[in-house]
């Protein structure tokens, strides 16, 4: 094993808010509706320099609350049953119905947090006990049959098997354990629950004692190119963090010095990437693993201090990532070729299971850097991705595939650990005060310095610019009020108690901070510019190539056959002014949490019939939110350069258009 530096050794453990000293059948009888996150028995290397406020904090009452306000739908109607089911009957061979479980109670124990609902409790109560219960002796909790359990498999038999087919083995048992881990790290940072972070332990000294040095080789699990299995790093150095003992540091650095194996998960784990290039010659990506990988790493970067954990996320982040996120064009399974600049539309597509990790990955990132870059990335991506995926029907968008009520399909419980960590990421504790990062009409009870301190914020955004924050401390407290300016906005306005802040303007991409002391009922406006504006994007496919997504504010906009009926979308050509921006007519005022039936009324021109009379030939067209353009159980047709593939109310392709042509290089913003 690779020489590493030593930490910092670990603090005394605080006293648990909640807490159990018997045994797992303690936990039904805690069924308090309040919950309060966990304090950490270690203390990390790296301090945080945002960190997201407790989940048990926050209040949304917005467009985010709206979706928020879906999870429990999605969690408790007979999912818990079904996921628990094939624990109670083991008997998979090579297949991943046991990682459900994980991801459902790491939702259902943010909601449990977020609601302060005591039967909520109980029922989370309740699951974490029989998982326990099912637990072997040894520490093994999944739904494989017993030869194929990947303690007791023989890996070494199949070092020279194939990728593709999956041959016949424990193909994800291991990938679903890191899950179950997870879910139960969750349910211990909420509730202190002696017994779940037992359980957890339990699985990991078993992993620890099957795979590393002298034991298997944990590659030779070839899930997604060796990302399955590399994904350890992420549960390991989570569980590290929680207890400071060291066999867990150590198993997630051996896992990391698998990256960059010939054929294996392609990370190179290096303080430089060559040419902003992070990837070599092999590489193979799947998105979600990989993401699962850099937040791991992030994690493991806290906790050690050591440099090439975070250089290689932020390398990862600076040569592929920063361009991807001038789209929301991810493919799980694209060998990314070296030069790109953003994806080819050819893959422009992602799947919600790639959505969520990458979200969690920019928030590690966030509150390791303090740089809104990658909170502007998790906005752009929330809006339209994230929210994308949840439709009103209940059923779920995967992106690769027609919508799924199947409970069992990977993205269905992927989407809602997404949506149920909403409500963690709209502000953040600084090392002197509060960050206000999601602007959505919502409520932030915390304390500063020991004062008590409630936020009140009202807004209509994301489809209106202005932010209004009441602040309420218990009595006058002196801390930071920081708020994210996002790089999309032109210019934006900061007033005090009606007075503008002293000093030059909040500049775009940055965050401003407002130093004072505060008394109740002092009040903040942030004005943010929203005018609809066109962004120029480059193609490496066809060189010279350029076409322009148009946006406003933090939405990406799209057009439908359905809301321009006549119109051969394929031939507008939206009217830009120079400066880039184009004129958007709201066709009505909408709450908010109404922002799936926003309307905006745009010129063009059309190729198809440029002139009349000699004239330029100017029609209306509409515009809506792409997060809502509509989807359809219509099959994929062929993709198309130039158009995203994405479903809708009138199928997929040429009938939803999010790119639009650049005629005679026509100026956009870059």
């Amino acid at each position: 094993m690779k020489k590493r530096i030593l930490t910092a050794g670990l603090a005394i453990a605080v006293a648990l808010t909640i807490g159990w000293s018997g045994g797992a059948n303690d936990l039904a009888a805690q069924t308090s509706g309040r919950v309060t996150l966990t304090p950490q028995a270690f203390t990390p290397v790296v301090s945080d320099q945002f960190t997201p406020a407790p989940i048990d904090q926050v209040k949304l009452t917005g467009l985010l609350g709206k979706h928020v306000d879906s999870v429990p739908a999605r969690l408790f109607n007979g999912q818990r049953e079904a996921y628990l089911n094939v624990f109670e009957h083991p008997t998979d061979t090579n297949i991943w119905q046991a990682e459900h479980i994980g991801k459902w109670l790491e939702s259902a124990c943010n909601q449990m947090a977020y609601t302060h609902d005591a039967k909520l409790r109980a029922l989370v109560d309740k699951t974490v006990v029989r998982l326990i219960q099912l637990q072997q002796p040894d520490g093994w909790l999944g739904s494989y049959a017993p030869e194929y359990r990947f303690h007791k498999y023989d890996w070494k038999a199949n070092v020279e098997k194939k990728y593709e087919p999956f041959y016949n083995g424990p193909f994800y048992d291991i990938w679903c354990h890191y899950l179950t881990m997870g879910g139960l790290m969750r349910y211990y940072d909420i509730t202190g629950s002696k017994p779940a972070l037992d359980a957890v332990r339990k699985i990991a000294d078993l992993i620890v004692t099957t795979f590393g040095e002298g034991n298997q080789d944990l590659m030779l699990i070839n899930h997604d190119h060796g990302f399955g299995p590399g994904v350890g790093v992420f549960p390991f150095s989570k569980l590290y963090l929680l207890t400071g003992e060291i066999r867990y540091r150590d198993f997630a650095d051996y896992i990391t010095a698998q990256y960059g194996r010939i054929g294996k998960v392609p990370i190179q784990m290096t303080a430089t990437a060559k040419n902003g290039y992070p990837f070599p010659d092999w590489a193979q990506i799947k998105h979600c693993e990989f993401e699962l990988c850099l937040a791991g790493m992030c994690q493991l970067y806290r906790g050690t201090g050591e440099p090439q954990f975070f250089a290689t996320p932020h390398n990862l982040y600076t040569g592929y990532f920063a361009p991807l996120n001038e789209t929301i064009s991810l493919h799980g399974f694209k060998t990314p070729p070296p030069g790109m600049r953003v994806p080819d539309t050819y893959y422009g597509f992602l799947e919600t299971c790639d959505i969520v990790p990458m979200l969690r990955w920019y928030v590690e990132m966030a509150r390791i850097t303090g740089d809104s870059q990658y909170l502007d990335a998790l906005e752009w991506n929330l809006y339209n991705a994230l929210l994308s995926r949840d439709l009103p029907d209940g059923s779920v968008w995967p992106g690769l595939d027609v919508p799924q009520t199947n409970i069992f399909h990977c993205c269905y419980s992927m989407l809602v650990v997404g949506l149920s960590y909403i409500p963690n990421w709209a502000y953040f504790i600084t090392s002197n005060g509060i960050m206000v990062n999601l602007y959505e009409s919502s409520a932030l009870s915390t304390r500063v310095a020991d004062v008590p301190v409630k936020i009140e914020q009202t807004t209509e955004y994301p489809l209106d610019g202005t932010v209004k924050l009441k602040i309420k401390p218990e009595h006058p407290a002196t801390f930071d009020l920081s708020l994210r300016i996002p790089k999309w906005c032109q210019s934006a306005r900061v007033l005090v108690i009606g007075e503008p802040v002293e000093g030059a303007p909040p500049v775009p991409g940055t965050i401003c901070k407002i130093s004072r002391q505060w008394k109740s009922g002092d009040t903040v406006e942030l004005v943010l510019d929203m005018p609809g504006h066109a962004v120029r994007r480059e193609f490496s496919k066809n060189a010279g190539q350029s076409v322009m997504t148009l946006e406003r504010g933090p939405l990406l906009l799209a057009a439908t056959a359905k809301l321009n009926p006549g119109v051969k979308l394929e031939t507008i050509n939206p009217v830009i002014a120079a400066n880039g921006t184009i004129q958007l007519e709201a066709m009505a005022k909408l709450k908010a949490v109404n922002a799936s039936s926003a309307r905006f009324r745009a010129d063009a021109t059309s190729s198809a019939n440029p002139l009349v009379n000699g004239k330029q030939n100017i029609e209306a067209f509409i515009l809506t939110p792409y997060a809502y353009s509509g989807v359809s159980d219509k099959p994929v047709p062929p993709p198309k350069e130039g158009v995203f593939n994405v479903y809708s109310e009138d199928g997929a392709g040429p009938d939803v258009r999010v790119e639009f042509p650049i005629k005679g290089r026509q100026t956009a913003n870059n």
